[in-house]
């Protein structure tokens, strides 16, 4: 009988401190109630907002690898511009970067201004990742890009410093050991001096090529040149 005294006092505790508390907050109870539906209101458009910048993702991968399997680079550039800020985007950038940097240089053997635009049109794109900082592998890959850059420009220092770089802030980068090898290369004094040599140098263009006889007259197929052909970038030993 003594317990259930108890417990009845302990209920009527709970009742009239819970009607002070609600006495108290009544005043307060619509602006409660406002907040709870604006943390409503944000979880549901927190999770629409989420929903379609996955849908975004998706398709900013999806014209990276239509560009790729085209071999379209204007597409990439659509990726870049459409989607800024983006895993997508800063890839389309380093591809871009790519294209410019592998045609700049052949085309330093034949139009050396044009080269050097091209060459510059890399570097550009490679230094829009680099100031991005957002995606890890990227970034690596734009800066050992830009050092390849800078040194075709012939701009060595600024080359050996972004080798250097590389080295520094992604030890375990499958590029490291190359850019430790240009580093030292471009230490040397004779790498310098065959880049001064080839800056002062005329490019020589490439005769058109002569078009190869049918079997059918009695010649064979063009002979395709054998793989590595061609003129080196830089001296042997550099």
């Amino acid at each position: 009988m003594q317990s259930q005294q108890m417990a009845d006092v302990d209920d009527n505790d709970l009742a009239r401190a819970t009607q002070s508390l609600m006495e108290r907050l009544q005043p307060y109870l619509p602006t409660i109630a406002a907040v709870i539906g604006i943390g409503l209101a944000g979880l549901a458009a927190w999770t629409v907002v989420s929903a379609q910048r996955e849908g975004e993702r998706s398709q900013a991968w999806d014209a990276v690898l239509a560009a790729v399997s085209t071999r379209d680079a204007s597409r990439l550039g659509e990726v870049a511009a459409r989607y800024p800020g983006s895993a997508a985007a800063a890839w389309s950038q380093v591809l871009l970067a790519d294209n410019a940097l592998a045609e700049g240089t052949r085309l330093l053997f034949i139009d050396k201004s044009r080269g050097r635009e091209r060459l510059q049109a890399a570097a550009d794109l490679y230094a829009g990742v680099l100031a991005q900082r957002g995606i890890a592998l990227a970034v690596e890959r734009a800066t050992f890009g830009l050092a390849r850059a800078r040194e075709s420009l012939g701009e060595l220092d600024a080359a050996r410093k972004g080798y250097e770089a590389l080295v520094t802030e992604f030890p375990q980068s499958p590029f490291r050991s190359l850019a430790e090898e240009r580093s030292a290369a471009l230490a040397r004094p004779a790498t310098a001096g065959w880049y001064d040599w080839f800056s002062s140098h005329a490019a020589i263009p490439v005769p058109p090529a002569a078009p190869a006889e049918s079997p059918a007259a009695g010649g064979g197929p063009a002979a395709a040149p054998a793989d590595g052909a061609g003129p080196s970038a830089t001296p042997a030993g550099t």
